[in-house]
C-alpha cells in the first residue's frame, strides 16, 4: 500500500529577498506541500547596493511594512512554525544588521543565510521536485545567481563547492548598459574566479522567478499544450532561440500572467541565461519552480518522507477531496494490472492517472473529461514530467472511451507510451463500470490475459453484473489489445458474451 504523510498543520516561509520580500504558507502532505497563500512585495532590497553598498531607506521602509503585515498575518492564522530566512540583500548591506534588528521587533526570527547556505537550500528544492536529478540547480534571484552541482548518488543529493555570483537581476541592468562583448566577458570571469568548470552535458535545472516567467513565454511562443512552468524543458538550441529574441526586448504578446516589472526584467534574464548556456553547455534546461523555500521545508523533514513520490503524494492528495484514496485507487491498479502493459518504472505514474480518472467520475458529467483534462495538463504536479502529464491526460481520455490522440499530447509523450496509457485508461473504464470499484465486485471478478484472448472472469455472484453496455467495454479493451474478447467462470466454463 501507498504511505503517504499526511499533515494538517499550517507551516509557513518568509523570505527576504533582494527583490522581493515573500510570505508563503503551506499546508497538506508534507512531501507535496500545497500553498494556502502567497504574498510577496517588490521592496527591492538590493537595488542601491551596487551604488552606496547599504539598503535604500525607501527600500527598507517597504520591506519592514510587509513584514509587519506578514506576521500579524501569521498570528491571525494561528501558525507557529514559520522559517525567516534572508539573502543576498541583507548578507551584503553595511545596514544588513540593522535591518534584521528591525524584523526581529516583528516577533519574528530571521536567519540570515550564507551564500552556500542560500544554494544548498534552492538546490534542496530542485532535488524535492526532481526525485533522482542529477546535474546544475542555478537559482537566479534578485541579488545574485547561485550554482550547485546536485547528483543523486552523493548522500544528501548535493556535491560540494557550490558558488554564489553577483549576478542578480537588480545587478543586470548595469552589466549589460557596458555592451554584449563586454556583459559575456563579465560573466566568463566570474565563472573563472570561482573555479567553476562544471555542467558540460548536465541538465540545468532553472530556479528563479525572473527565469520561470521567460519559461512561461517560452511556453506561450511555442504554443505549448501545458502552460505551467514547472517542468517545462527546452534543448539548448531552443533555449538560445528564444533567449536571444528575448534579450532584444522582442517579447511579443506577452503572458498575462507574467507582471509587468517581470516581463520589464525579462531581456535581462534572457541576456544571463544565453550566457548559461554559453558557458556551461548543459545537455537540457529544466526548469522548476520549487526552489529555495521548498527546499528549507524539504530539509525539516525526516529521510522517510524525502523518499515518498511528490508526485503520487500531491495527486492522491487532490483525490482525497473527491473521496478517492490512493489505496483504493491501488486495488483498482492491481485489478487492471494483468492486461495493463506495465514499464517498471511507471507503478506511480499509473497509480496517479488512475487515482485522477476515479476522480473525474466524482464530478458533473458534462464537466468529466475538460476538468481531468485540466488537472492532468494544467495543474502543478511536482514530480510529473511531460511524458508522464501526456500520458496521464491520456488516461484520462481513454477512461471516457475515447482512442483518438489528440495532437497536442503527440508533442509530451512518444506515441507508444500513449498508447499504452490507452490501455490503462480503458482498462480502468471496464473495471469501474463493471465492479463500481466495491470491494466485492473486484474480488469476485478478474481479467487476464491468455495466449491471444483477453479473458474476463466473473464468479457467479458477479455475473448480474455483465451487460451489454461492460460487453462493449470488454470488446474495446479487447481490440486495443489485438485480443479477442472471453468470458468465464473461475473454473474455466465459457460464458455468453
Amino acid at each position: 500500500m501507498i504511505g503517504i504523510s499526511q499533515s494538517s498543520e499550517n507551516r509557513a516561509i518568509i523570505d527576504i529577498g533582494s527583490n522581493t520580500v515573500r510570505l508563503v504558507v503551506y499546508n497538506g502532505p508534507p512531501r507535496a506541500p500545497a500553498v494556502i497563500l502567497n504574498e510577496k512585495v517588490n521592496a527591492k532590497l538590493g537595488k542601491d547596493l551596487g551604488r552606496t553598498g547599504a539598503i535604500g531607506e525607501k527600500s527598507m521602509r517597504t520591506a519592514l511594512a510587509a513584514l509587519a503585515r506578514f506576521a500579524a498575518l501569521l498570528r491571525l492564522l494561528k501558525v507557529s512554525d514559520v522559517e525567516c530566512v534572508a539573502t543576498a540583500a541583507a548578507r551584503d548591506a553595511a545596514n544588513g544588521p540593522e535591518f534584521l534588528e528591525a524584523v526581529r521587533g516583528f516577533g519574528l526570527s530571521p536567519r540570515l543565510l550564507s551564500g552556500e547556505e542560500e544554494a544548498r537550500a534552492s538546490a534542496t528544492g530542485v532535488i524535492a521536485a526532481f526525485p533522482g536529478a542529477r546535474g546544475i540547480a542555478a537559482d537566479l534571484g534578485g541579488g545574485s545567481l547561485e550554482l550547485v552541482e546536485i547528483d543523486d548518488a552523493v548522500p544528501g543529493g548535493i556535491c560540494s563547492g557550490g558558488i554564489t555570483l553577483p549576478f542578480g537581476t537588480l545587478r543586470l541592468p548595469d552589466m549589460r548598459a557596458l555592451g554584449t562583448q563586454k556583459f559575456a566577458a563579465a560573466v566568463r570571469a566570474g565563472l573563472t574566479a570561482r573555479g567553476w568548470t562544471r555542467g558540460e552535458g548536465l541538465p540545468l535545472y532553472i530556479v528563479g522567478g525572473s527565469w520561470r516567467a521567460l519559461a512561461l513565454q517560452a511556453m506561450r511562443a511555442l504554443d505549448w499544450p501545458v502552460d505551467d512552468p514547472h517542468g517545462f524543458v527546452l534543448d539548448p538550441e531552443e533555449a538560445l532561440r528564444i533567449a536571444r529574441q528575448f534579450e532584444k526586448g522582442r517579447i511579443d504578446n506577452p503572458d498575462p500572467r507574467i507582471s509587468a516589472a517581470r516581463i520589464a526584467s525579462l531581456p535581462d534574464a534572457a541576456a544571463l541565461l544565453v550566457q548559461m548556456v554559453t558557458q556551461l553547455r548543459p545537455s537540457a534546461l529544466v526548469f522548476s519552480s520549487w526552489g529555495l523555500r521548498e527546499g528549507l521545508l524539504h530539509m525539516q523533514l525526516p529521510p522517510e518522507v524525502q523518499r515518498e513520490s511528490p508526485m503520487l503524494a500531491s495527486v492522491a492528495a487532490f483525490a482525497k477531496t473527491a473521496s478517492v484514496s490512493a489505496e483504493h485507487a491501488e486495488h483498482v491498479v492491481a485489478w487492471t494490472a494483468p492486461v495493463c502493459r506495465e514499464d517498471p518504472g511507471d507503478a506511480d505514474l499509473h497509480t496517479a492517472a488512475c487515482l485522477l480518472s476515479l476522480a473525474a467520475m466524482r464530478t458533473e458529467p458534462n464537466l468529466r473529461t475538460e476538468e481531468a483534462l485540466t488537472w492532468a495538463l494544467r495543474k502543478r504536479w511536482v514530480g510529473l514530467d511531460m511524458r508522464g502529464r501526456g500520458m496521464m491526460a491520456m488516461t484520462i481520455f481513454a477512461n471516457s472511451g475515447q482512442t483518438d490522440i489528440p495532437a497536442p499530447f503527440t508533442r509530451l509523450a512518444r506515441k507508444a507510451d500513449l498508447e499504452r496509457a490507452i490501455g490503462w485508461g480503458l482498462a480502468v473504464r471496464l473495471c469501474r463500470r463493471l465492479t463500481g470499484c466495491s470491494e466485492q465486485g473486484l474480488r469476485t471478478t478478474g481479467v487476464a490475459i491468455r495466449g491471444d484472448a483477453l479473458v474476463l472472469t466473473l464468479h457467479e455472484s458477479a455475473q448480474p453484473l455483465f451487460s451489454p453496455g461492460i460487453a462493449k467495454d470488454l470488446h474495446q479493451l479487447a481490440a486495443w489489445l489485438g485480443l479477442e474478447p472471453r468470458l468465464e467462470s473461475p473454473a474455466g466454463q465459457l460464458l455468453e458474451l
